[in-house]
């Protein structure tokens, strides 16, 4: 059987009241494929929007959890995103990390990045908060940090993402403090010459030694993704009116 002769081939003839129901094998063939694949999208989404509105549920519990020790911490990097926790240690005052590009009620500046070591040796980073820029981009905002122990109130999270990044970090020539694009804990490890662990604190914001700092806020949208999913649908339902509208022909009735 050709391609030509296949077009034409019908699947089956059914007589429904006045109309009939013929469906070729090519559009029905055709019909199923993109059906399958718009339903299976529309429930990717609402299962990802599910997630999203769980994950985003669970983070807003953890806020208000009673802050642990570094110890305590859940093995999973996941579950430890935004729970608060109490730390020990100090500061190491040589170098600091200003993270570019950021806008605070309408006025560029920095987030401030200083690489903490915790009384069981290990270090992280901690954002201390937002500084504004100065008259020009080399004249960096300056500050104090405690070169003493120190103890403090921080929540856990990722590092900054590098999805809008606008360039790429540039330390062939190491300058302290330094100015990055992005946070990326492996390779400040390399530039520091110890490891820092590969999240971040955000300190807390009624803690000393930081700067402004807002509540964080991750941009989970489920109903985004939901929304998504529901045009999947919609899709999928239009499709069947149309091959069901396309297919079916009202019978020619004879003149007695």
């Amino acid at each position: 059987m050709n391609v030509k002769s296949l077009i034409h081939t019908r699947l089956l003839k059914l007589n429904i009241g006045p109309y009939t129901f013929s469906p070729g094998i090519l559009t029905t063939l055709a019909t199923v494929i993109f059906l399958y694949t718009m339903i299976t999208l529309g429930q990717w989404q609402y299962e990802k929007g599910k997630y999203i509105s769980n994950q985003q549920d669970k983070i807003n519990q953890r806020r208000d959890l009673t802050p642990v020790s570094m110890q305590e911490l859940p093995h999973k990097m996941e579950d430890r995103v935004f729970i608060p926790v109490i730390v020990s240690g100090t500061f190491d005052t040589e170098h600091h990390f200003y993270f570019d590009n950021r806008i605070v009620s309408g006025f560029a500046g920095y987030d401030i990045y200083t690489p903490f070591r915790l009384e069981d040796g290990k270090s992280i980073l901690v954002n201390r908060g937002w500084l504004k820029q100065g008259r020009t981009r080399q004249d960096l905002p300056q500050f104090d940090t405690a070169s003493s122990r120190v103890s403090f109130k921080a929540l856990l999270d990722r590092p900054p993402s590098k999805d809008y990044l606008l360039a790429e970090n540039v330390h062939s020539d190491l300058k302290w403090p330094m100015v990055l694009q992005y946070v990326n804990p492996q390779e400040i490890s390399g530039m520091l010459g110890y490891e820092v662990m590969p999240m971040v604190l955000r300190l807390d914001k009624n803690a000393e030694h930081g700067f402004h700092r807002e509540i964080p806020v991750l941009k989970l949208d489920s109903a985004k993704n939901i929304g998504y999913a529901f045009q999947w649908y919609a899709m999928s339902l239009a499709l069947v009116v149309i091959y069901l509208g396309v297919n079916t022909k009202k019978r020619k009735t004879e003149n007695k």
